[in-house]
Formats: structure tokens, C-alpha cells, sequence
């Protein structure tokens, strides 16, 4: 029997949210969940922060600097974040996306950032970060314990092998982001910490 003219089954069925969660997903980077880490870490981040972009509405105000750029800001002294830079060009909301690398918080336009990635388990240096984009669109992201305590809105963990991500919903609001129902599901909810 062809396959057009099969009957659908039940399992058939449960599958097309899947599917279509995939193809709005698109196939050429990491999927936003939980992801064996195979192959080198920062490449893996670096699929997840832009799949994350996807999964984000900033106010139109966020884009006022520059309506073209949307802005991946990248606080890191690790010559493996250089993986980043790959996603320059790439699109996001039909803007393009430009990466800037910083290696400390001082004097650095971080607010101009729609998405900040702390690549520090540094207390102070996250505080410091968290503290300058404070009630600014900014999408915080990092990957250290205590991290969406402390006022970012997304962390990554490792758990069994497998890269996964909280998100700290009160802060994300504070900022005036909404992150999608798509995001959420993959996501582990933080309820505590500063807004």
C-alpha cells in the first residue's frame, strides 16, 4: 500500500507534534533540550543559546541601537568560545546576528546585547554582569551553579551525560522577554532567586 493512501494510526498521530515541533526546531542546529554532550561543549552551547533566539520575543524597543543586529554578547577569556563566531551572519527574526566576545564586564556595552552569555563560574564576575544588563532585555545565560539564583534567566547543567537548561521565569518577565511554550517544555523552572 502506498503510503499517501495508509490509514493514520494512533501512534501515527502521537508522532506529527514531534514532527512539527522539529521542523519549527529546523534541522541545522542542536534542537532547545536536553542533548548528549558528543562533540565539543562550546559547539553544543553555541547551537543551543542560537535555537534559544528562536524561542524569544524581545520588545521592539531592544532593537533600537541597531534595528538590523541581533547582538550575542559572549563574556569569556576561553579560545574555545571562538566557536561562536560561527553564527555570525546567521538570522534570527530576519536580523542578522553579530557575536562579541568580551573578556571582563568593565567598560563593555553589554546592555546593547540581546543575549549575554557568562562563560564564567565566577560568583563576582556574574554578579557584575548580571548586575549591568539589569532591567534590560537582555537574555542571560551562563553555566554555574547558583546562576539563575543569582538573576540570570537561563543555566545550563550537565545531568547523565546530557546538557540541559534552567530557566528562571521571574527574571525573564523583569526583562521583558517572553520565552515560548516550546522553550519551557524542555526547560527545568527555577521559581527562586532575583528578579
Amino acid at each position: 500500500m502506498s503510503i499517501l493512501k495508509r490509514k493514520l494510526s494512533l501512534s501515527d498521530y502521537l508522532n506529527i507534534p514531534v514532527l512539527i515541533l522539529c521542523l519549527f526546531i529546523g534541522t541545522s542546529s542542536p534542537p532547545a533540550h536536553s542533548q548528549a554532550l558528543y562533540g565539543p561543549e562550546y559547539e553544543v552551547k553555541a547551537g543551543f543559546i542560537y535555537n534559544f533566539a528562536k524561542f524569544v520575543e524581545w520588545p521592539d524597543s531592544s532593537f533600537n541601537h541597531d534595528n538590523n543586529s541581533f547582538i550575542i554578547g559572549l563574556i569569556s577569556n576561553h579560545s574555545e568560545s571562538d566557536v561562536f563566531f560561527s553564527l555570525n551572519g546567521k538570522t534570527v527574526g530576519g536580523k542578522k546576528v553579530k557575536v562579541k566576545k568580551y573578556e571582563h564586564v568593565k567598560g563593555n556595552p553589554l546592555e546593547s546585547c540581546h543575549i549575554l552569555f557568562i562563560d564564567s563560574p565566577d560568583l563576582s564576575l556574574i554578579r557584575e554582569g548580571l548586575m549591568k544588563v539589569k532591567g534590560q532585555n537582555v537574555l542571560t545565560v551562563g553555566q554555574a551553579s547558583g546562576f539563575t539564583e543569582e538573576g540570570g534567566i537561563i543555566n545550563f547543567f550537565t545531568e547523565k551525560g546530557s546538557l540541559r537548561f534552567e530557566v528562571n521565569l521571574g527574571v525573564a518577565e523583569s526583562s521583558r522577554l517572553k520565552l515560548s511554550s516550546q522553550l519551557l517544555m524542555s526547560a527545568e523552572i527555577v521559581t527562586k532567586g532575583r528578579k
